[in-house]
């Protein structure tokens, strides 16, 4: 029994050391070591676009994004917002980031429109050397036309009364076309007469 014992306790030992070892395996792919530069980012990415984080919802094992697309440097977008998603089951996703704040995406399209991105892909904040760099390696890039805002309704016609004036008298206002109906009279009656 001591002999099955001591089986059991090292075959435990070599589970344990097995899931130690698999665990720094895994977290050390999140690494980021070797990501190469922007330009070999880029190429293993659909689509480089800066925009904002409007939204940002956690579905299973996935956190998606939603971001108003401003600038493609890479790629194309249908449409923008834009969703992007990023695994929440391990170390490698981009994890909770800031809303309203500007980001460089590198995605790939994991089938159709749906995006995925991850922390070594290069995503990250659009600080102003960031995107400097992300110019610099890929062009200045172009910028997504913006929706149109609702029309502004015209303002209500302001009436303002001029000081000191009067409007007309009835009588002062009918008075050229009192005169035109009687010059108007006068003249059939004379062509009457004539006639």
């Amino acid at each position: 029994m001591p002999r099955r014992l001591l089986r059991l306790l090292s075959a435990l030992a070599l589970a344990c050391a097995g899931l130690v070892l698999t665990g720094v395996s895994a977290h050390a792919a999140c690494t980021c070591e070797g990501e190469g530069s922007i330009a070999q980012q880029a190429r293993q990415a659909d689509v480089v676009f800066t925009g904002v984080l409007r939204d940002q919802q956690a579905q299973g094992k996935q956190r998606v994004y939603s971001v108003d697309v401003e600038r493609i440097y890479r790629g194309r977008v249908a449409d923008t917002p834009v969703e992007v998603s990023t695994s929440t089951s391990d170390d490698c996703g981009l994890g909770s980031l800031d809303l309203d704040r500007g980001y460089i995406f590198f995605a790939t399209r994991a089938g159709g429109t749906t995006l995925e991105s991850a922390k070594c892909t290069g995503t990250g904040r659009a600080t102003p050397a960031y995107v400097k760099d992300v110019e610099e390696a890929l062009g200045p890039g172009n910028a997504v036309p913006q929706p149109p805002g609702p029309e502004p309704s015209a303002p209500e016609p302001e009436f303002t009364k001029v000081a000191g004036a009067e409007p007309m008298p009835f009588t002062r206002l009918a008075a050229p076309g009192g005169a035109m109906v009687l010059v108007g009279l006068l003249g059939l009656l004379l062509f009457r007469k004539r006639a």
